[in-house]
Formats: structure tokens, C-alpha cells, sequence
């Protein structure tokens, strides 16, 4: 099995992170006030996905491998 580095595996963890926390405000959004979330909220989301995954990889507590 290939063998990720610490670094690269928070990066992976932070992007799944992001992904479903995205979706879940977008299909939420959707349901609570019936509009599309195209284009204002899915745009926000994506400006702040990588500043959101740097975040999330460099602040998450440290495993020693």
C-alpha cells in the first residue's frame, strides 16, 4: 500500500474536510430557503476552500509516523 508522508495525509484529511463541509452549507442552503446556491454561496466556497484546507493540515494536531 503506498505509504503517505504526515504532511501529505493532513493535506488529504483537510480536503475531504472541506468537501463535505461545503456540500452539507450548500444542500442546507438549498432546502432551508428553496433557492439554488449557484452562483454566491458555491463561489464563497471555493474562494475559501484553500485557505480552509491550509488551516485546517497545519493546525490539526501532529502524529509521529
Amino acid at each position: 500500500m503506498l505509504k503517505l508522508s504526515p504532511l501529505a495525509e493532513e493535506v488529504l484529511a483537510a480536503t475531504v474536510a472541506m468537501t463535505a463541509l461545503s456540500a452539507l452549507i450548500a444542500v442546507l442552503d438549498w432546502l432551508l430557503t428553496g433557492l439554488s446556491p449557484w452562483p454566491a454561496l458555491i463561489l464563497a466556497e471555493l474562494a475559501g476552500f484553500g485557505p480552509g484546507v491550509a488551516l485546517l493540515s497545519l493546525t490539526s494536531p501532529k502524529r509521529r509516523s
